[in-house]
């Protein structure tokens, strides 16, 4: 079994950098003495991590021996963060995880002392069925930390190379998507429950319905339009709940909802970008 032998420093200590620590621990594709996490403060989540996982926790000078810098802050935070690894920085690869923010910006912001990766994974890496987003920069990365990138990011779920020009697309639709999905699934378990299921039955059915679906798909390699076809017979019970979601214009909406989500990562990029240019003065 492969396994990663340099050293991860991750910044961060909140549901994604867990995610990625805990999903790649499970997968065994590094120990947890090569994983070291920090965080605004050494105790509170940072130190919870360390118990939980049995990683190191250290400060940000411990980024200078790492081979690869993980940063999983919320955007709001990446200046902040960027700014106080810089000097700690000496051409390792940075892999961010943060929405919005372009590699670009960052290598502004730590005045290229190391190539930038950036990424959009979603939540479920946490229990290795997640999917990610990457994109490379260019050029200053050299093959070796691409592969090692890729070798720790696949643990974790499916990996799909993009342009940097359609991440803030993926940022809408895998990085918000399981928000989405259970948004919907939300309200199928509302309506189950007023339709006279117990709490508890209406959720053990709804997930293995999710679960079974998606796994049909898959397995089957068939496209959501087709199977939905298969299960909707003419006069049946699917065509007339898919006739009311067709008067309801639900596909106009999950359209405008992912075109809103885009926006809104595109404009969070600006925002933080303005705001770096104060951190990077510093």
């Amino acid at each position: 079994m492969q396994t990663f032998s340099g050293e991860v420093f991750v910044i961060g200590a909140g549901a994604m950098a867990e995610a990625f620590v805990k999903g790649v621990l499970e997968k065994r594709a590094i120990t947890a003495d090569r994983l070291v996490v920090t965080g605004r403060a050494l105790g509170g989540r940072a130190a919870a991590l360390g118990e939980r996982y049995g990683v190191r926790v250290a400060g940000m000078e411990a980024a200078a021996s790492a081979r690869l810098v993980f940063l999983a802050v919320k955007p709001a935070d990446v200046a902040e963060a960027l700014a106080q690894v810089r000097p700690h920085l000496n051409g390792q690869p940075l892999v961010s995880f943060a929405a919005g923010v372009t590699m670009g910006w960052m290598a502004e912001i730590i005045e290229h002392r190391s190539p930038v990766v950036r990424t959009m994974p979603n939540i479920p890496v946490g229990v290795q069925e997640g999917v990610t987003a990457i994109s490379f920069p260019e050029g200053g990365l050299e093959e070796r930390d691409r592969r090692d990138i890729l070798f720790l990011l696949e643990q974790l779920g499916e990996v799909v190379e993009i342009p940097e020009r359609l991440m803030n697309a993926a940022t809408a639709f895998s990085g918000s998507g399981p928000g989405f999905v259970c948004y919907f699934l939300e309200a199928m378990e509302q309506a189950a429950i007023r339709l006279g299921f117990d709490p508890l039955l209406a959720r053990a059915l709804l997930l293995q319905t999710v679960v079974g679906t998606a796994r049909t798909l898959r397995e089957w390699g068939l496209a959501p339009d087709e199977l939905r076809r298969r299960v909707t017979s003419p006069g049946g019970t699917t065509q007339a709940g898919v006739a009311v979601m067709e008067d309801g214009r639900l596909r106009e909406i999950v359209d405008a909802a992912l075109q809103a989500a885009a926006r809104r990562s595109e404009e969070m990029g600006q925002a933080y970008a303005v705001a770096g240019e104060s951190a990077a003065r510093e």
